[in-house]
Order: structure tokens, then sequence, then C-alpha cells
């Protein structure tokens, strides 16, 4: 499925750094105001999934349409076997703030966050257990596109590598030395790294060397994602959205038609994708981002990741444990059939 190979590594909880990141604030739960907050409607098929926690949440990864992963505050790991009809905490044996979750198959996973934290699961996160990531910087994404090459980002231009699996991490720092938030690889070779002030950075030899893309922005870049090697996009503050046709040598701005922080962006194909962000914004594009429009979440929370596993079903997460969850893409349901945003706990 095509749509499933392009979120392996959407561990994106990209970013939010100590006190540094809108995303960061929002995790612990201090949510910054934005201007005007979309209305709450009930006609939304964005229903309420139970978490069992009130941490805010913003790793998420899904191996398939059945199983998927969410970390977040205070070292909170949550994993379904069943499309999330049912959430079970899954013991990290940390208190740390957990910001990015990536699996690369449904046994083997990565979560990283706060203070170099970086753990590592063999069973699916049964068990999960510490890697030495050498850091005292905050992580705030991890990507894995083998078993064994892997990368994990973080504050001060931190790039960590891996050709082990994560038994051993090299330091590397990509300057200018800001936040970054986000990293995507299209293969073992071809990756991407936003981050704070408009940077996004460029490799096509796995990271032995970066360059910086022009972006003509100097917005916080919070998310990059590729639906293919040359197709992708990047979101962050004041609505920005970026997009690509040639793997990055021209980006040019989408108008979201929104002033909000922007941390999470997805796409199933190459005209569907969403946008997710604060006060509960969701966007929705049909034409591959010439045009975005508001979906109904049925909450104000601020919103921070989004993933799909099919072209119509997909889960966003936020804080104070928000997930939301539809079958249906998101769109609105006529008011006739309108229901309570919970209906999909009855």
């Amino acid at each position: 499925m095509k749509n499933i190979r392009a979120f392996r590594g959407l561990n994106r909880l990209s970013g939010y750094g100590v006190l540094l990141s809108l995303v960061f604030f929002s995790l612990s739960g201090c949510v910054p105001d934005t201007l005007e907050p979309p209305e709450v409607t009930s006609n939304s098929s964005w229903m309420t999934q139970t978490t069992g926690t009130a941490s805010s949440l913003g790793g998420l990864f899904f191996i398939d349409p059945q199983r998927g992963w969410i970390s977040g505050n205070k070292g909170v790991i949550l994993h379904t076997s069943d499309g999330g009809k049912q959430w079970v905490l899954q013991e990290s044996w940390t208190k740390h703030l957990l910001v990015s979750i990536h699996f690369i198959d449904s046994q083997q996973g990565w979560v990283v966050g706060d203070k170099g934290t970086i753990l590592h699961t063999q069973d699916g996160g049964q068990k999960w257990t510490f890697q030495h990531s050498g850091q005292k910087a905050n992580l705030t994404a991890i990507f894995f596109v083998t078993p064994k090459q892997g990368w994990a980002t973080g504050t001060g231009g931190t790039l960590l590598s891996t050709q082990d699996g994560g038994e051993h991490w090299s330091y590397g720092q990509i300057r200018p030395a800001v936040v970054l938030t986000s990293i995507f690889f299209s293969d073992s070779k071809q990756g991407w790294v936003a981050g704070y002030g408009g940077n996004l950075f460029y490799t096509q030899d796995g990271g032995g060397s970066w360059t910086r893309q022009s972006t003509n922005t100097d917005k916080d870049l919070q998310r990059v994602f590729f639906l293919t090697p040359k197709k992708g996009w990047v979101s962050g503050a004041s609505g920005t959205i970026l997009h690509t046709e040639d793997s990055g040598q021209h980006w040019t701005a989408q108008s979201s038609g929104v002033p909000s922080f922007l941390p999470g962006i997805f796409f199933v194909n190459e005209k569907s994708g969403w946008a997710v962000g604060a006060s509960g914004t969701i966007l929705h594009t049909q034409n591959g981002g010439l045009t975005w429009e508001q979906q109904p979440s049925g909450t104000l929370e601020f919103l921070i990741n989004a993933i799909f596993t099919r072209p119509d079903e997909g889960w966003i997460v936020g804080v104070k444990g928000t997930l939301l969850h539809t079958t249906e893409g998101g769109r609105p349901i006529p008011s006739s059939q309108g229901h309570s945003p919970q209906d999909g706990l009855k």
C-alpha cells in the first residue's frame, strides 16, 4: 500500500524543544493562545478514542491499519493492535517527555525525547530498553530506513546517526545550530531535516553531508513529509505550508488560510493530505495543497500530529490525551446525521 510505505517513518512529533518550541509548551500542557479558534461543531467525522491518559501526546506511528503506537509526556507509550479500539499503556521506565516514535516493522521500534533519551524495543513494545545517546540535548525526532540505519534530531543542531540499530550513536551537528524539529528519509541516501528560522537541510549521501535548501521563509518549520523522493511538504508556524516537486530544489508556499501553528502534516497520495495544529485546527486538501479547507474537529485542543493508514482512515493526537480517529477522511457529516464527537466510543 503506497500510503503505508509513506508513513513508515512518520514518527515525527517533531520538535518542541525545552522551553523553546510552541509544541513543547503544548506537550507540557501550556497551550498558547491563537487568533481565531474554529467553532466546535457536532458534525465532525473525527471521533474521540479513549487513551486512558491525560498526558499530552505527539509521537504517532502505525505499521499497518491495526497496529500503532503513540508517545507523549511523562514517559507515556501507548499501543493498539485493533485499529485503536483499545489502547494499552506500555512501560517505558522513564518520566521524560517522549516526542517521536518510529517502527521499522511490527517488532522493532525506537522512541526519543527529553535529555537525550532513546528507547528501543524488539518485541513491539512489550519491553523497552535504554540506548546510550551520549547527549543531554532534547531529541525531537527519529527515523529509520532499515533495522540498522537511523537518525535522530535535536536542539542545538544535534543530529545523531547509527549504523547498528542504535547500539552505537554518533554525534553530528548541522549549522546553523538551530533547533532541528523533524527528519524524513525517502531511502537510505536521500533525506531532509527541518528546523527553526525557516531552515531546511538536505542530504543525498545518507547524512554524510548536508546542504541548506532555500525556503524563502524565516518561520519555524515543524514537520517535513515526503510522499515520493520528489514530492514533499513542510508545515510550521503562522500557518506555513511549503511544497516541492523536485526534492526541495525549489520550495513554494501554499496558502493554508489560517494563522495557526501547524506542527503536523501528512499525505496519502499526491492529491489528498491533512495539516493539523492549534485550537483544534484540521486542514484538508484534495488537490495537493493548491487549496486547503478546514474540517470540523470537535475540539479546541492543540493538535500535534496526524497519520493515515488508508485514504479515509486516520488518527490525530494532541494535548491532554487527545486522540481523534476518522474512517471518513475527516469529511463533515451532513447535519441530518450529526452526532457527538464521542459517538465513536459507544
